[in-house]
């Protein structure tokens, strides 16, 4: 995933990789900026780097991604972090085909909010190569803002119907067609397979610290080998993979939905992961690295007008064992996310960002909750989700 700029008030509050984590601005500081490969790069996009302004987003330890302002445009500047994303080819190609198909369908109408391109090159190409690095440049949407959470049934509602209209665009198009940027990403045995291997090789302090949750894990056979079998009978689609509300830009003026961002990691998928990972990102009453597991409570008002609004979004589309899938999406997600978190834990986190020595065992043990609590409800669950209304009958 990329960090993106957009809104009149030139700042960020997000930047989210592979696995979606939060960074703040940085100042824009002269001594920061790497000006003579600046130099080298922006006129291979028309701009002469004396005739701009720039600004350094985010702290480098993904993209780097710089807002670059002219007399007469505004853009993104994004050098693409081959650690992260070892074929940078595949992530813009796979954008300009996104972009291409959304806007037939905006210029059709059936496509309401703005799809996001990357500018071209003055060779006319979606990147450039400078050094053994890959650029791209992205459009500015101006006077939009991004949200960390959702606050009313009106927002709840308008966000889960911007992610469906994004998927439910994609109808006509052969996800196939879409490179798989990380392979397996959502793919729960290979997540399986990742957790035994660091059991086979962690540290006995480590192993009795998580011995509950590895227990706890051991225990969801039925579970797992239910996910298996579902995912046998779902058709592949278009899907995001990172379904959160601050992948949504909202219009200052309208407080709307303008554009789905973030779209490093679409690529063929299924809409259980997509509206599973909403679920689990928005309905919660507690941060899912919070320690406070006996506060831990789910809004099922926002659970419902999600649900909804999200399967309303598809306008009919959505098939009978996709709409079932939905209930198995809700505690997939944060199911798989405990057991990358612990994966991490047992392997000396290598992998997801931490600040003490048990965070990702405080994050596992947090996502476990959660999907006890989904599994405790899973009739209620059901009942909303089989209940929504296929299509949206107002208006």
């Amino acid at each position: 995933m990329s960090n993106f700029l957009y809104g009149q008030t030139l700042h960020i509050n997000k930047v989210s990789c592979i696995y979606s984590a939060l960074w703040s601005i940085k100042n824009h500081m002269t001594s920061a900026l790497p000006y003579k490969l600046l130099a080298k790069v922006l006129p291979q996009f028309g701009y002469a780097i004396d005739d701009c302004k720039i600004t350094l987003l985010g702290n480098g330890l993904i993209n780097n991604t710089y807002l670059v302002q002219t007399t007469n445009k505004i853009f993104v500047l994004q050098c693409l972090n081959q650690q992260v994303f070892k074929a940078p080819l595949q992530v813009t190609h796979n954008a300009d085909l996104i972009s291409a198909h959304l806007k037939i369908k905006s210029d059709h109408k059936s496509y309401p909010l703005t799809p996001i391109y990357q500018l071209r090159s003055i060779d006319n190409k979606n990147h450039v190569k400078v050094q053994g690095q890959y650029w791209r440049s992205l459009h500015y949407i101006p006077q939009c803002y991004t949200l960390e959470s959702i606050t009313n049934l009106d927002q709840a509602s308008a966000v889960a119907s911007a992610f469906a209209q994004f998927t439910a665009a994609f109808s006509d198009f052969d996800s196939e067609n879409l490179a798989e940027i990380i392979v397996n990403f959502h793919d729960l045995s290979m997540r399986i397979k990742q957790f035994q291997q660091a059991l086979a090789n962690a540290a006995d302090t480590l192993l009795i610290a998580a011995q509950t949750s590895i227990n706890f894990v051991q225990s969801q056979q039925d579970f797992i080998d239910s996910i298996a079998e579902i995912t046998k009978d779902l058709p592949l689609r278009v899907t995001h993979n990172d379904t959160k509300i601050n992948n949504l830009l909202f219009s200052k003026a309208t407080k709307q939905p303008v554009a789905v961002i973030d779209l490093d990691t679409c690529m063929p998928g299924y809409v259980m992961h997509d509206f599973g990972d909403m679920i689990r990102s928005c309905c919660a009453s507690i941060a899912e690295d919070s320690a406070e597991l006996g506060n831990m409570s789910l809004n099922f008002d926002i659970l419902t007008a999600l649900t909804n609004a999200y399967i309303a979004g598809f306008n009919g589309s959505l098939s009978e064992i996709e709409r079932k899938s939905l209930i198995f999406g809700i505690k997939l997600m944060p199911f798989m996310l405990s057991i990358r978190f612990l994966t991490d834990f047992l392997n000396g986190d290598q992998y997801f960002k931490t600040t003490y020595a048990s965070h990702n065992l405080v994050r596992a043990k947090n996502q476990l909750q959660l999907y006890r609590l989904f599994c405790q409800q899973e009739t209620l669950l059901t009942n909303i989700v089989l209940s929504a209304p296929a299509s949206n009958t107002l208006g």
